[in-house]
């Protein structure tokens, strides 16, 4: 089990360093693979140098689809799956404008931060509620 976790790591290097520097989460998924997850579908690394965008709606949105599809066309995504109601397509993460429509394809949202100044006043106000739990 450790040698899967070191090995997908090793093949993930793309997806986590662009996870990071776009601060979105990460998972994995039922299959073992490493993806950012999104309410729409989520992204994945295609090779060594590409990610993918996979539209999944959770009831089917045709016109949702085509729609993006013809979006991620013209700003030249290589389309890999094109179903009646989802499909999947290649971009390359170094172009920030197909970066912008995958991830808004996918609706990922971005990480929270949380400042420090608002840590220091959300750990006064638990320990002064645990007291009052009680």
């Amino acid at each position: 089990m450790e040698a899967r976790s070191e090995t997908a790591s090793v093949d993930n290097q793309l997806l986590q360093q662009f996870s990071t520097t776009k601060g979105l989460k990460t998972r994995v998924d039922v299959d073992g693979t490493l993806i950012i997850p999104g309410k729409l579908g989520h992204i994945y690394e295609y090779d060594h140098h590409t990610l993918a965008v996979v539209v999944v709606p959770s009831s089917p949105r045709k016109n949702y689809w085509g729609i993006t599809r013809k979006k991620l066309a013209n700003l030249g995504f290589t389309i890999i799956q094109d179903g009646d109601c989802e499909g999947a397509a290649a971009f390359d993460p170094s172009k920030p404008e197909q970066v912008k429509v995958a991830i808004g394809a996918a609706r990922i949202f971005r990480k929270r931060r949380v400042a420090p100044s608002q840590i220091g006043r959300q750990i006064t106000w638990l320990r002064a509620a645990a007291g009052r739990a009680l």
